[in-house]
């Protein structure tokens, strides 16, 4: 996670397409056996392949939508549905992931997007650490 805290390179580096490709099919797995959506493992391995925090925010609400949907559908048969809770979260979490994003990419610096999610991934690891401990 080093890379999502230093500061941008002057110097263009050259975005490692392939590997973002290979490393997709991964996290697409580990994030069905998990039932959430690829993006928290998306994100950061995007960051780190060299991809600008912006860019690969937009990669990353792009690509996530087919493997979410798709690590959905196995849990359609057994999911115990309660639409008075996921109304509200859908439409709740549609208006502030709207706003987050137009934040960020409007008012928040590359550099300091990825400082950001870097110490949000921190924190959540921590956390799960001490979960894991306690």
């Amino acid at each position: 996670t080093y890379r999502l805290f230093r500061p941008a390179a002057t110097s263009s580096r050259r975005e490692n397409f392939r590997m973002a490709v290979l490393l997709a099919i991964p996290i697409s797995i580990l994030s069905g056996f998990l039932g959430v959506g690829p993006g928290f493992l998306l994100m950061p391995t995007l960051i780190i392949l060299g991809h600008d925090p912006k860019k690969a925010a937009g990669i990353n609400a792009f690509a996530v939508t087919p493997p979410s949907f798709s690590s959905l559908i196995p849990h359609i048969g057994t999911a115990k549905w309660d639409p008075g809770l996921m109304i509200p979260l859908l439409i709740a979490g549609s208006m502030a992931s709207f706003a987050g994003a137009r934040v960020a990419s409007t008012r928040i610096s590359s550099a300091r997007l990825r400082q950001i999610f870097g110490l949000l991934i921190v924190a959540v690891t921590l956390y799960k650490l001490y979960t894991l401990i306690a």
